[in-house]
């Protein structure tokens, strides 16, 4: 059973990597919001069946809802967010901010569910953060015009995502049946009560797509008459990357990832993403023409020396059980 999760996590691992440069390649046909809004109406009309059904058995108390909502908005949702960022940034930065992803999901792990940390763990995590830092900052390095400031503004926006999505692990998790008396007693402080109850995986994804669907409506309506004259313009090319985001990276990564993560540890999760550049950065490179910076070059290998201090504890631990 674990060697399927892992092969979920896999999938869903190189379906999101080649989703960041893709994503910015059709940005240039259409503004995230009109993205996002063509993604999710696809997503909504492919899974209509399953939610009529699902709507059909099952009655949701008003918590229910609540824990629908607040798990549609840490994870869908929070796209608006990434989509807004990677619009003002570069392919290739947001996926090198990316890198600290893992990292930050093993520290909420720790924090949340008492998996193990060590010193050369908590190093790595620090080490990782510095280069983070160094790739987020670099536009205000490297230049000084409109640009330098929007790539900035967009770096900042991409690193929000990863801190919300973090708790979208986290919280995942515990409706999917891990209890975390640490995640309870947090959100008792901010006067948000939980209560144990085991969800459907599978369900609250599906039903997270119509949570973010319906958040992009506004948007739309908003921008009625520009958004309807874009769709006789959009390239082909776009538009594939649109139902390559509404199919794979939506339907197919998302259910496998949400079913992989229910069932492991929140650090065995963030295993696969340490690969993911070894995907997206060669494809940034291969449909945008980027090639990181060199101030995002020292960045990328800072994370990725925090990445090697962070893993050699449980290489070693691994050497002393053989």
């Amino acid at each position: 059973m674990k060697i399927l999760n892992y092969f979920y996590l896999f999938i869903a691992t190189i379906i999101w990597s080649l989703a960041t440069p893709l994503v910015k390649y059709a940005l240039n046909d259409m503004d995230p919001y009109f993205f996002l809004f063509s993604r999710f109406l696809i997503v909504a009309i492919l899974c209509a069946p399953y939610l009529w059904i699902l709507l059909k058995k099952k009655k949701y108390s008003t918590y229910d809802w609540f824990n629908i909502g607040l798990f549609s908005l840490t994870g869908q949702v929070t796209l608006i967010i990434f989509f807004a960022g990677l619009d003002l940034t570069t392919s290739t930065d947001a996926i090198i901010i990316g890198l600290i992803s893992p990292l930050v999901t093993i520290a909420a792990g720790h924090y949340f569910y008492r998996e193990k940390i060590n010193l050369f763990k908590e190093i790595g995590i620090l080490v990782a953060f510095l280069g983070a830092a160094l790739v987020i900052a670099e536009p205000l390095l490297s230049q000084t015009n409109g640009v330098a400031k929007n790539r900035f503004l967009g770096n900042l926006l991409i690193s929000s995502t990863i801190m919300i999505g973090t708790f979208w692990v986290v919280y995942s998790k515990f409706l999917f049946g891990t209890n975390s008396v640490k995640l309870i007693s947090w959100m008792k402080k901010i006067n948000i009560k939980l209560h144990k109850k085991k969800y459907s995986e599978t369900e609250f994804t599906i039903l997270s797509f119509y949570g973010v669907f319906i958040t992009t409506i506004p948007f739309y309506l908003l921008n009625f008459n520009e958004y309807n004259q874009k769709i006789m313009t959009i390239s082909p090319s776009s538009l594939s990357v649109v139902l390559y985001m509404a199919i794979f990276s939506s339907i197919v990564a998302y259910i496998m990832y949400t079913k992989a993560q229910a069932k492991m540890e929140v650090s065995e999760v963030s295993f696969l993403s340490y690969i993911s550049p070894l995907f997206s950065l060669p494809a940034s490179y291969f449909i945008l023409g980027e090639i990181p910076s060199i101030f995002s070059f020292i960045g990328l290998s800072i994370i990725f020396l925090g990445i090697v201090i962070a893993k050699s504890f449980d290489q070693k631990n691994s050497l002393k059980r053989k």
